[in-house]
């Protein structure tokens, strides 16, 4: 069975965030997905990413009339915008995952926007091989009643929506001693990008500490609603 975990986006995502462009490495192990590993392991990553918040005073107003630039991938056969004035980060693990972060200047590199590339097996043809955006919220984001309890999370699922041929996620989640943090998440499958007859999960994840999302929130709508499969 297929090994990889939609667990390594988001975990991915909590160390790039973590680290910013200081180098981090993760094990080879687990980077092909299994439908039976799929929601437990992305859930025990998910629950850790609120290491990612941040002091709330690192609020920010934001301009509308902010440039945008367009990140486009041929291979994956999607395009979306990102501020021009963000400053991008990109890494390549050994495996040969790509990771791309754009981190927003002055923000402490906690208010950011990743993009993950994880290789799966030719029998994921479809997000709905996952299965629908419900279960796949339930069984990823949203952290094991044993796991919250255990860890004192705090998870919040605000909405789950299919479109643009891509899962939609709106979510908030908080450990203890941290502040909450807003995750913004989109998941799409790029069918034949890996060359062979696999596919590629795409994750593209924009966050930042919720005292702070009121005046992101416009910046973020923009970006993920820029998402355009091609």
């Amino acid at each position: 069975m297929i090994k990889l975990s939609l667990c390594l986006l988001i975990s991915t995502l909590m160390l790039a965030s973590l680290a910013g462009a200081r180098a981090f490495s993760l094990s080879k192990e687990g980077t092909t997905i299994s439908r039976r590993g799929f929601a437990s392991s992305v859930a025990s990553v998910v629950a850790g990413s609120s290491t990612l918040l941040i002091d709330p005073s690192l609020t920010n107003a934001q301009d509308a009339s902010i440039p945008f630039a367009p990140y486009k991938d041929d291979n994956c056969k999607f395009s979306i915008n990102v501020p021009s004035e963000w400053v991008k980060t990109e890494q390549t693990l050994p495996d040969r995952r790509k990771i791309i972060l754009y981190f927003k200047p002055e923000s402490d590199q906690k208010t950011l926007m990743f993009i993950a590339y994880t290789p799966t097996r030719a029998d994921f043809t479809s997000l709905g091989s996952f299965g629908s955006v419900d279960e796949v919220a339930q069984a990823t984001i949203l952290p094991k009643a044993e796991i919250a309890t255990k860890q004192g999370i705090e998870s919040e699922m605000l909405s789950a929506v299919a479109k643009k041929q891509a899962y939609y996620f709106d979510y908030v989640q908080e450990v203890p001693s941290q502040p909450k943090t807003h995750f913004r998440t989109i998941f799409s499958l790029a069918n034949g990008a890996t060359g062979g007859a696999g596919s590629i999960l795409v994750s593209i994840t924009v966050q930042t500490p919720d005292a702070d999302y009121k005046s992101m929130e416009p910046l973020f709508t923009q970006i993920l609603d820029s998402y355009q499969p091609s």
